[in-house]
């Protein structure tokens, strides 16, 4: 999991801009819970291919089953876009033996979720731990036979589903289409990222029931998953559930995911996009680097050190000090392939020209003559308070060792994470700072503007 998505609360990222006495002792007490922390864990692997971990907590009487498939956006075909989110959505249709899943879970006070990225599809479930077993039935029995039980109303149902999603969230919401256009605009035609994780509408209409069971079959097996158990349960009882459930699911090859080429210049530097909002809207894009890699860290608490608090530096100039903005706001985006982003939302009677010029003047002050040591430590500090706080949440905890089995294929977690975060310093800061934002070929600048009635901007 990103760190730099892992936010302290509003209160305490105020403490810690501020360097209050009570900021000062929070992150005292979390350096010293940084020496030791450690997630005990026991893995094993079943006959067909699925990789198991168990996270043991008994502190509270809850549990949490968190299934990983490799599989995105990214293994999607031409004219096949949008298939690994309408799958994500007919995993839910139930079965023949569980026809509602979310009944059944809900009747013992359990709930579930699932999200679909350019990278993987992820399951969770959060439950009583007295509905261990019936999870872990709930999860294998889907796995392995929901293929079987579509039906052209399954698929019709959860197409109109998605479809509707598509105008909710993307067309008809305010900026949305800004993300239909971005993977066109980052990466070149063929590019497993070059086309957005919710498909176009004319491939989701296409989709049949044998496209989306090919889909299923290629993918939902063994080998190209990861299951997560985490809390309240006993180790032995868990291990012969899952292996009684789970391990009856056929064996099947692992198929060959996307390998995602790496890019360092957007396909096009500068993209204005016409839309029913009443405000202008300044998004700033950098190619850089994937997450883990050499690099990625240091952007994270760039992101910080630019847009956390009142007093970073973004925040601190564009709203407050010069009153341009409205709000501001960073991050590092990572994947196998990453972008580091800036959002910027004028005010009243302000050009985004203006805006954009205010930026690259701030990012060209930083490279130039970098950041202080003061600053980088309190960043620091930050993101790693925030770090032990989420593995307070075992589903976070669940999610999180998934997440980092999943991107770097080992279980050093969470140390491994946090160590690259712990080795930064202002000279490595320094070093991708320079590679990404002295390279202007890196950038491009999307500019959402206020539709006229003549479809003329403004």
């Amino acid at each position: 999991m990103k760190l730099s998505t892992l936010m302290l609360s509003f209160a305490a990222a105020i403490c810690l801009a501020m360097g209050s006495p009570a900021a000062a002792e929070e992150v005292n007490m979390a350096q010293q819970t940084q020496e030791n922390v450690k997630i005990p864990f026991e893995q094993f692997t079943l006959d067909n291919g699925l990789r198991v971990f168990l996270l043991r907590d008994n502190s509270l009487p809850i549990i949490t089953v968190n299934l990983w498939f490799d599989v995105g956006s990214k293994d999607e075909q031409p004219g096949r876009t949008g298939f690994a989110h309408l799958f994500e959505h007919l995993m839910f249709m139930g079965t023949e033996k569980v026809p509602n899943i979310d009944i059944l879970l809900e009747s013992g006070g359990g709930s579930n979720n699932a999200s679909t990225r350019e990278d993987v599809t992820n399951y969770y479930t959060v439950a009583p731990e007295n509905m261990l077993e019936t999870v872990l039935f709930i999860e294998a029995d889907r796995f392995a036979h929901l293929a079987d039980a579509m039906t052209q109303e399954k698929l019709d149902k959860q197409r109109d589903v998605v479809l509707n999603e598509r105008r909710q969230s993307y067309e008809n919401q305010p900026y949305g289409k800004l993300w239909l256009d971005l993977p066109t605009v980052l990466y070149p035609e063929g590019h497993p990222y070059a086309h957005p994780v919710i498909g176009s509408v004319q491939d989701i209409k296409n989709a049949t029931i044998q496209d989306v069971t090919d889909f299923f079959n290629t993918y939902y097996v063994p080998a190209n998953a990861s299951l997560v158990v985490g809390g309240d349960f006993d180790s032995e009882r868990a291990k012969s559930l899952i292996t009684k459930y789970f391990g009856a699911i056929p064996k099947r090859p692992k198929p060959v995911t996307a390998a995602i080429p790496q890019v360092t210049a957007p396909v096009k530097t500068r993209h204005t996009i016409q839309d029913d909002v009443q405000v202008p809207k300044l998004t700033l894009i950098w190619h850089s680097p994937a997450f883990m890699a050499k690099g990625d860290a240091e952007l994270d608490i760039l992101s910080n050190i630019l847009c956390k608090g009142q007093t970073s530096r973004l925040i601190n100039r564009l709203v407050y000090e010069k009153q341009l903005a409205s709000n501001v706001s960073c991050g590092q985006i990572s994947g196998l392939a990453s972008v580091f982003m800036i959002d910027a939302m004028p005010l009243p009677g302000v050009s985004v020209e203006t805006l954009e010029a205010e930026i690259l003047d701030e990012l060209s002050k930083i490279t130039r003559d970098g950041v202080s040591e003061e600053e980088f430590a309190r960043t620091k500090n930050g993101i790693e308070t925030a770090f032990v706080k989420q593995l307070q949440s075992i589903g976070s905890r669940a999610d999180s060792f998934n997440s980092y089995a999943f991107y770097t294929h080992d279980t050093d977690f969470p140390a491994g994470d946090l160590r690259r975060y712990r080795q930064a310093t202002t000279a490595t800061l320094m070093e991708v700072i320079k590679l990404i934002f002295s390279d202007d070929s890196r950038r491009s600048a999307l500019i959402v503007t206020p539709r006229t009635p003549s479809g003329e901007q403004q």
